[in-house]
């Protein structure tokens, strides 16, 4: 939104936490293709690999980037069992997994 506006009252409804809020309660997110700018939206942007901790190699930028693509759309979400990081990791690792997750349900916080 801010690359076709620069107005503050027509990005602001764009980019907020409702939208996050109802897929939440929705449960269903929407996948789509985004420049890592605009995913920043101005913020830094801090780069986590989780190579030295998954027992997978990652993908090559190039397939990782196809297998993400494969999934635009519409797609099933759950705070615990199918968020972006879950979506993340099966795009570079092959396997859909949260470690944030899964300290949470190992603590039995959920």
């Amino acid at each position: 939104m801010p690359l076709v506006s620069s107005d503050q009252f027509r990005i602001k409804p764009m980019v907020t936490n409702t939208r996050l809020i109802l897929g939440v309660l929705a449960k269903c997110g929407s996948v789509r293709v985004d420049s890592v700018e605009d995913f920043a939206y101005g913020s830094e942007i801090l780069i986590n690999t989780m190579d030295k901790v998954c027992s997978r190699p990652a993908l090559q930028g190039e397939e990782a980037a196809r297998r993400a693509e494969r999934l635009r759309g519409d797609a099933a979400y759950s705070l615990l069992w199918y968020n972006c990081e879950h979506f993340v990791m099966y795009c570079r690792y092959g396997t859909a997994m949260s470690f944030q997750t899964f300290q949470v349900t190992l603590n039995g916080r959920y």
